[in-house]
């Protein structure tokens, strides 16, 4: 803190109570000596003195408070009045004649502020100040009051000041040992306010940096600059001051920063405008207590820096003054001044009239840095009485402050030879703050004295009136009176020449300027307000001022002359300025020969960036792409050459569903010393634009020569992509067309399926809901033979396009430009088309009448070669039109036509729909061989103009023309859809939405109705089951600047979808062009699957039950519901009469439960059931789609544990089974049957699929019978020569070993069956050749098993299978006799069997079907060569 007064004098209480009368008294006859013997300038009057309150002020501001051209008086600071003591702010007028009277008295009162006892600037007026400004821009003076713990901004209301705190509290801190000023820092016109000091009760020191953005309304808003960095500083002063003349005002700041003994001093440039950066290079004395005043001082224009304060390096006060040279660098000059103050003030102003600035500089000049001692004993000797004998002691310094002890301000005058030197001319005794004003109206500088002749006696303060003695006259500068302005892109410049001065050179006068705006009639809006304090400036000595970001209308300004002085002129006469709405901006883009331009934002960085193709004269012709940074537009010299067209169209399009935007470009091109009509499609890759060359695309040869509107892009199939259409002719056979391109992935190709497509040339196309059916239609426009014509193409919902026997517009067109947009927001798209009709021009306006026809409804000035584009560039909700191209024609001397006049016309909707041009627009430029389009490039809510195109003067230009209209009413976005819903039918999917909503702009107008809001939509891949999944692969959320894609109505079908699981969202568009936030994703998934068998589980139960739990396989979600539950019954695997009643039997299996993609169900096994093998029929299970399964069978076996009772293994297919005859191993051991899925196929001859019966290394001490599955179409008949049979794979040699097999049919379907005597891989074959087979036995046969249950479950074999090999085919008969020797059955295979092993099978029955009683039977095998014999047990219940 600045601490405490040490050693104050007591007052002495018995002197006079008027001690200020005889203070004045002294005071007076002290100036008359100094007057008499020193030729002082100035003197004090006593008459005026006493109206002013003596009371020491910290701070005096002078201003015209009341607005009567003379300025008033304001003195703040703290003291003690009467018994309250804490900051005060009086107020006083001064009259034309001179005049001092009292304004206001004691204005915060009501305040509690607060300073420290043991704080000194408590004794001289305290720690802070004023600031005066129009930071409302009102036209009246407003006064920022700071310190004592405190900070108020009051509003001027009039010439008083309101009480009233007008800072938020979120912005306001309550400042102590502050320093503060405004300051406009960004150059908009509105006045930004810097503070440094201590808050929060003196505990922290802080710097703020608090913008001003009032808009152009008028409504203040506050914001802080956090961008800034620099040290904190208090006990200190700032200044502002355009050190470097580049227009915009640096900082200087200077104060001590933590400790007392501190010092800091910085500079910081205003470089970009608007950001501070500290200036390095500069070295300034580091200072505290520091006053700061800038001033020309030498007459070279530039600003020069005065500084006074309390050095810390070498314990002194001083006053340093810096010379400004070169411009924006400092050096100390090469005279001083012997004088320095602390907590001060530094004023500079012509006080003799000679056109040099002169000096006053005040403080305390009586300084120290005191401490508080404490005293540590260290040692400690006393007597035994208490007496001390002897003690060492250390002391501390604590608590360092300042002091001070005397205040005195002294004149110094520049000595006028541009030198910088000064002379001490006059001394203020006890002078803490001095301010020169004119009180008497002389045009001479007098002076406003406050402080106190002795510190800490209260009846010592004073405020005197020092007048300026001095016999030189002054007269009031002149105006200037060449005044110009213009502007550029978002740029307003105001200049103006010098004014003049009877005294002072022209390059020290200053100058204000004044700009108003005017808002409706009469009424105006202060862009730089007139008001300025006294001695100040609000340019400066510049001749110029821009303005950046200003709306446009019309502005009213003057200029007003600033001597040194202090004395202003008259007000130049005003002058005007109209800006219009476009202003042409400073973006460099070259012009092109029938060239085409658009927008759209390529890097996905939410700035607009161009393409621009056709022709250049200077140079080679190419595309070219301008990236926008941040508003403005430079080539992208990354991009890779592109081929360039002309005479034709270009667009931004996601074509291939990418997510991002790719080019396609239709006209006349020139491709390796070849011209040729073109359809070139560029794919945007990595940042890139690639040719798009892939396989089976269409190659650049399929382009036609249309003009600037031959193409356009549209999902007339509605699944998504967008398709193209295209038409014109060919070069290559000189041939008209019109087709349309089908989109699939990407590829282009043609749809030949559209028979009604008739070609034209010149030829403009372009896709249109002309019924609002949810389905694109098409509108032709062109030239059929020599006939202008236009068609209409009516969409049957299924992409079909059927030619209407209605003629859109009555009138021929054959050169064209045509638009689509919903003017008059009924929901129907309307046309603007520019059509040429012989020599005869017409740009017209037709409404869709409800999806019937078109009606004409304005004409507007005709043009060809034209340009047409719908946009709200007004944001007041209603489209307006841009329409430009030649108006008129010559015959030239070779009786050739050319196309004149061209014009650029803004027509602008008025509110009962018809449209007016704007008149106003004299920036643009008129241009045929047009091309035009809307887009706001530069985000600030309004549509900006892209313009390529030839002039009058033949000039090729392309310029951008930036919308001024967002500055006062910016478009406000539609709220983004919500409620989307989806519903799917089989491949197409239904979609709609709550429409989103526009609202209005600031004025309270410009919402775009609900009914004509467009919507944009995305869809793709569902990123919940796949991060990878592209979200655009439907339809691409990618879109380039205008109508393309998007779609009217609040409801879409998308038909054609592959299988699989989307996301989708929607956004609301406005007329402006406005895009509202995405709407959140919605979900369906396709799938036209369906649902199968996953896995079946089989757990066998007690008592011949069964529980058999069912995974279903589905992509999506299955059907739980009643009538979409899965019908599953099962059947033996080998005999459809169970129970032996010659009736096929079924076993259903009853549901228990079914969740999710899992049914579970209970079998019950009859007693009468052979085994426990079983055949599932499984049916009719659905998904949610409607998908019904494919009747399925599957085969189950319990998990087979084969003992040496034997048993029989099934695969899971039903296509192989295995059985094991009692006593075929020795102990349990787990069977297995399962298909090889992935094997080669090693011989052609495989008629089924490999299967492993594992475990393949098992020992058999029997051999089981196997049985494999054969295709019914290998039976023939003719299987004799195929020589069917099975074969052993060995899957480490890959070779086969034949094993034999015979044919059996079991339930209608056929299976090769043999003995195997190990396991392993084995599968079933054919072969033309007779087949070899090693090792047969042929010298018995057996039956397997032995012992058989054919009608009942003694055991669980009900068949028998009678083994034997063949050394070849044969035929063979088996005979089944009992033990007497009745014959009870004769097999007899219809055809030979093969060599190998053989199986017959008998099924325990006799000639008539009937099972045989139990007992032994003797089975006999007769071949050509031999009989063999054996027997065979039958045991049933």
């Amino acid at each position: 803190m600045i601490g405490t007064v040490s050693g104050l004098k007591p007052l002495n209480r018995s002197m006079f109570l008027n001690r200020n009368f005889f203070f004045k008294i002294s005071f007076l006859i002290l100036l008359i000596q100094r007057a008499v013997f020193s030729q002082e300038v100035f003197e004090i009057d006593t008459d005026r003195s006493s109206i002013l309150q003596n009371i020491i002020s910290s701070d005096i501001g002078i201003s015209d408070l009341n607005n009567d051209g003379v300025n008033d008086i304001i003195l703040s600071g703290y003291n003690k009045i009467g018994n309250q003591e804490g900051l005060f702010l009086n107020t006083y007028s001064i009259s034309s004649t001179g005049v001092i009277d009292t304004l206001q008295m004691n204005l915060l009162s009501n305040y509690f502020t607060y300073i420290p006892e043991n704080h000194s600037s408590k004794y001289i007026g305290g720690d802070g100040g004023l600031a005066l400004g129009d930071y409302d821009k009102d036209g009246l003076i407003d006064v920022l009051i700071h310190g004592s713990e405190f900070m108020l901004l009051t509003r001027n209301l009039g010439g008083n000041l309101s009480t009233n705190n007008y800072m938020p509290d979120d912005f306001s801190e309550s400042l102590g040992e502050s320093s503060l000023q405004w300051a406009d820092v960004d150059n908009d016109g509105d006045l930004d306010l810097f503070w440094m000091g201590l808050k929060n009760g003196r505990t922290t020191i802080t710097n703020k940096l608090l913008l001003n953005q009032i808009d152009f309304d008028g409504n203040t808003n506050w914001a802080f600059d956090n961008s800034i960095v620099m040290p904190d500083l208090r006990n200190g002063a700032l200044a502002w001051e355009d050190i470097d003349l580049d227009g915009d005002l640096d900082l200087l700041t200077s104060g001590q920063q933590l400790t007392v003994e501190s010092g800091v001093t910085k500079l910081y440039l205003n470089d970009p405008l608007g950001r501070l950066g500290e200036d390095t290079n500069q070295e300034i004395a580091a200072l505290k207590g520091t006053a700061i005043c800038f001033s020309d001082l030498d007459n070279d224009t530039d600003s020069d820096l005065i500084i006074s304060g309390y050095s810390p390096i070498d314990s002194s006060l001083k006053t340093l003054i810096y010379v400004n040279e070169p411009t924006g660098n400092f050096r100390l000059a090469d005279e001083q001044i012997n004088f320095g103050t602390i907590f001060g003030s530094i004023e500079a102003i012509d006080i003799n009239m000679d056109g040099f600035k002169d000096i006053a500089i005040s403080g305390a000049v009586q300084h120290s840095i005191n401490y508080d001692s404490v005293y540590l004993i260290d040692t400690l000797q006393m007597s035994e009485q208490g007496d001390v004998l002897e003690a060492d002691t250390t002391v501390l310094l604590l608590n360092p402050r300042d002091s001070v002890w005397a205040l005195e301000g002294k004149i110094f005058l520049n000595s006028g030879n541009g030198e910088i030197e000064f002379n001490d001319i006059q001394t203020i005794e006890g002078a803490r703050t001095i301010s020169f004003v004119d009180v008497n109206q002389d045009k001479k500088p007098d002076i406003i004295a406050s402080g106190t002749t002795e510190v800490g006696d209260s009846d010592s303060s004073f405020v005197s009136v020092l007048l300026n003695v001095s016999s030189d006259s002054n007269n009031k500068p002149t105006p200037p009176s060449i005044l110009e302005s213009f502007a550029i892109s978002n740029r307003a410049i105001f200049n103006w020449g010098a004014g003049s001065d009877d005294i002072a050179p022209a390059q020290t006068l200053q100058y204000n300027l004044s700009i108003s705006r005017v808002i409706d009639g009469n009424e105006t809006k202060a862009l730089i307000p007139e008001v300025v304090a006294y001695n100040n400036s609000n340019v400066g000595t510049r001749l110029i001022r821009e303005f950046t970001n200003i709306p446009w209308g019309n502005y009213h300004w003057k200029v007003q002359t600033i001597d040194p002085s202090g004395v202003i002129s008259e007000w130049s006469e005003e002058k005007e300025l109209f800006i219009p709405r476009l202003v042409k901006s400073f973006q460099s883009i070259p012009g092109y020969s029938y060239g085409i331009s658009r927008w759209s934002d390529i890097n996905d960085d939410e700035l607009l960036d161009l393409a621009i193709t056709g022709n250049l004269y200077t140079g080679s012709s190419k595309t070219q792409i301008y990236l926008n940074d941040d508003g403005i537009l430079n080539v992208d010299n990354l991009q890779p050459r592109m081929a360039n067209v002309y005479g034709g169209h270009l667009s931004f399009v996601d074509y291939n569903n990418d997510g991002f935007l790719d080019i396609s470009m239709t006209g006349i091109a020139t491709i390796n010393f070849s011209t040729f009509t073109a359809l070139l499609l560029y794919k945007y890759e990595n940042g890139t634009f690639v040719l798009d060359e892939q396989e089976n695309q269409l190659s650049a040869s399929s382009g036609y020569w249309g003009g600037q509107y031959n193409h356009d892009w549209g999902d007339y199939d509605n699944d998504g992509d967008l398709d193209l259409v295209s038409g014109g002719i060919s070069i290559f056979d000189n041939t008209n067309y019109l087709n349309i391109f089908n989109n699939s992935n990407g590829l282009l190709s043609i749809d030949t399926t559209q028979t009604d497509l008739v070609p034209l040339f010149p030829s403009a196309v372009v896709w249109i809901d002309i019924n609002r059916d949810n389905h694109l239609d098409l509108l032709a426009l062109g030239r059929l033979g020599s006939d202008g014509i236009s068609h209409m193409y009516i969409n049957d919902s299924t992409g079909n396009l059927t030619l209407s026997s209605e003629q859109p517009f009555s009138i021929p067109s054959t050169l064209h430009a045509i638009s689509v947009g919903d003017y008059n927001n009924d929901s129907f798209d309307d046309i603007a088309v520019a059509h040429l009709d012989g020599s005869n021009m017409h740009t017209n306006i037709y409404a869709n009448e409800n999806g019937t026809r078109f009606t004409l409804q304005q004409e507007l000035e005709g043009a060809t070669y034209s340009s047409l584009d719908w946009g709200d560039y007004d944001n007041d909700g209603d489209l307006d039109l841009v329409s430009s191209g030649y108006t008129g024609t010559l015959i030239t001397d070779l009786e050739q036509t050319e196309y004149i006049n061209p014009i650029t016309n803004i027509y602008q909707q008025n509110e009962n729909g018809q449209f007016i041009l704007d008149s106003s627009l004299y920036m643009l430029d008129s241009v045929g061989l047009s091309s035009t389009q809307w887009g706001d490039y530069d985000n600030d809510g309004d549509l900006d103009l892209l313009v390529t195109g030839e002039t009058e003067e033949k000039e090729l230009i392309t310029r951008v023309y930036e919308n001024l209209e967002g500055f006062t009413n910016p478009n406000s976005k539609p709220t983004k859809p919500i409620m989307l819903l989806s519903d799917v039918n089989i491949d197409s999917v239904y979609i709609s939405w709550q429409g989103g909503i526009d609202t209005d702009n600031q004025n309270e107008s410009g919402r775009t109705s609900d009914i004509a809001l467009k919507y944009q939509l995305q869809m793709g891949e569902d990123q919940n089951y796949s991060l990878a999944g592209n979200t655009h692969s439907i339809i691409s959320g990618k879109y380039g600047t205008g109508r393309m894609g998007s779609r009217s109505g609040t409801n879409h079908v998308i038909n054609s979808l592959p299988e699989g699981r989307y996301q989708w969202r929607v956004r609301s568009i406005d007329h402006s062009l406005g895009s509202s936030e995405w709407s959140d994703w919605d979900y369906y998934y396709i799938d036209q699957t369906p649902p199968e068998v996953d896995t079946i589980q089989v757990n066998y139960g007690v008592g011949g039950q069964i529980i058999i739990i069912v995974n279903f396989k589905e992509e999506f979600e299955m059907n739980n519901s009643s009538e979409a539950e899965p019908f599953i019954y099962a059947v033996h695997p080998d005999m459809n009469d169970i129970d032996g009643d010659q009736i096929s039997d079924t076993l259903v299996v009853v549901k228990q439960s079914y969740s999710a993609t899992v049914w579970t169900g209970l079998l019950s096994l009859p007693d009468d059931y052979i085994g426990k093998s079983i055949k599932l029929h499984i049916s009719n299970a659905k998904d949610m789609r409607g998908n019904i399964m494919k009747h399925s069978v599957y085969f189950k076996t319990p998990q087979k544990i084969i003992s040496q009772a034997g048993g029989s293994v099934i695969s899971s297919d039903g296509n192989v089974s295995i059985l094991f005859p009692q006593n075929a191993v020795n102990e349990d051991v787990s069977i297995s049957i399962n298909p090889l899925i992935e094997i080669a196929a090693l011989d052609t001859n495989l008629i089924s699929n490999f299967y492993t019966i594992s475990p393949s290394d098992l020992e058999l001490k029997k051999p089981t019978i196997i049985r494999i599955a054969v295709p019914t179409n290998e039976m023939d008949g003719s299987q004799e020569n195929q020589n069917l049979h099975i074969g052993r794979l060995n899957t480490i040699t890959g070779e086969k070993t034949t094993i034999g097999g015979s044919i059996i049919s079991v339930n209608g379907t056929p299976y090769l069956q043999s003995q195997l005597s190990q396991l392993g891989v084995f599968a079933a074959f054919k072969s033309d050749s007779t087949i070899i087979v090693d090792s047969l036995k042929m010298d018995n046969i057996i039956c397997q098993p032995r012992i058989f249950s054919p009608a009942g479950s003694v055991f669980e074999f009900p068949h028998t299978n009678i083994l034997f090999d063949l050394p070849s085919s044969d035929n063979v008969t088996a005979r089944i006799f009992n033990v007497s020797g009745k014959i009870k059955r004769t097999l007899k295979p219809e055809q030979k069997l093969g060599p190998g092993s053989n199986v017959i099978v008998w099924d325990g029955k006799d000639f008539d079907g009937s099972v045989v009683p139990s007992g032994l039977y003797i089975v006999t095998l007769e071949s050509s060569e031999s009989i063999f014999r054996t027997t065979v047990g039958v045991l049933n219940r």
